[in-house]
């Protein structure tokens, strides 16, 4: 008997199945009788569009053009931070690179060479041997040679300097946005859609308004890496520092350990292979 009953039910539509058929049917309607009627809804009015590119155009030349700091204009601001970055990369390019010179041009006179990339290969190796072993030290080695061999050392020396002051930047910002965020979800929840942007959106796309700002060069190629590497950085900072025990956070504040010492003394060390 239930059996029947159940058989001679009757079938439930999807709703979903509804949703296509209207939508569908809408769409077949809009297609027959709207491109009189309805233009706009095949060609978007151009009065509608948001001009979004004109107001970012705008207020970058108000920033470059007019907006003043008091003391300082926003260029020089901009450009100030520039030359502070310039100044160690410069110091680096001209050990691995250039050598100390003098003047400009072909004119300009060597006042103390560059290191050898004989000495650059055994420091490189030495680093290889500290981190792990001699296998890795001949891997590292044997990369660096392979820039001789082709004729790559001079230009590879140059990305070296950029790469030997970008890093510590980038590792600096994350670590702190890192710290910053796990102190306060708060301001977690504020800073994740920046950086789930700042992963997605390539490089180039806010290299523009880098070079805009801090000028043509080598500074501004920094500043993007800068910024392209504080996601994962400040990422892997959060988890780091949340997977260290409970316990060692609580032994330190029963040993009286300030809110900082816990941080650095204790939660940090304790996070360091994660980091």
């Amino acid at each position: 008997m239930t059996a029947t009953l159940a058989a001679s039910a009757p079938r439930r539509v999807n709703p979903w199945l509804i949703g296509w058929v209207v939508a569908l049917g809408f769409v077949a309607l809009l297609q027959a009788y709207g491109r009189d009627d309805l233009a706009w809804a095949f060609k978007f009015p151009r009065d509608w569009v948001i001009p979004l590119r004109f107001w970012l155009s705008d207020l970058m030349k108000w920033l470059l053009n007019e907006f003043d700091l008091g003391l300082f204009t926003f260029r020089q601001f901009t450009r100030s931070i520039a030359w502070v970055i310039e100044q160690p990369y410069w110091l680096v390019k001209s050990l691995l690179s250039t050598g100390f010179l003098q003047g400009q041009g072909s004119g300009a006179v060597v006042l103390f060479p560059r290191i050898s990339w004989v000495a650059i290969i055994g420091i490189v190796m030495l680093m290889g041997v500290y981190a792990k072993d001699r296998k890795l030290a001949l891997l590292v080695g044997g990369c660096f040679f392979y820039l001789v061999l082709f004729g790559q050392w001079d230009s590879a020396m140059v990305t070296l300097s950029s790469i030997i002051i970008a890093v510590p930047f980038g590792v600096a910002g994350g670590l702190s946005l890192g710290i910053l965020a796990y102190r306060s979800p708060g301001f977690e929840r504020l800073i994740r859609p920046l950086l789930d942007l700042m992963q997605t959106v390539p490089v180039f796309a806010y290299l523009v308004p880098i070079l805009i700002l801090f000028g043509f060069g080598p500074v501004s190629a920094m500043i993007a890496t800068i910024i392209y590497a504080l996601p994962p950085m400040a990422r892997v900072t959060i988890l780091a520092l949340r997977q260290v025990p409970a316990e060692l956070t609580e032994f330190g504040a029963m040993a009286g350990c300030s809110r900082s010492q816990i941080l650095w003394k204790i939660q940090i060390p304790a996070a360091k292979a994660t980091l």
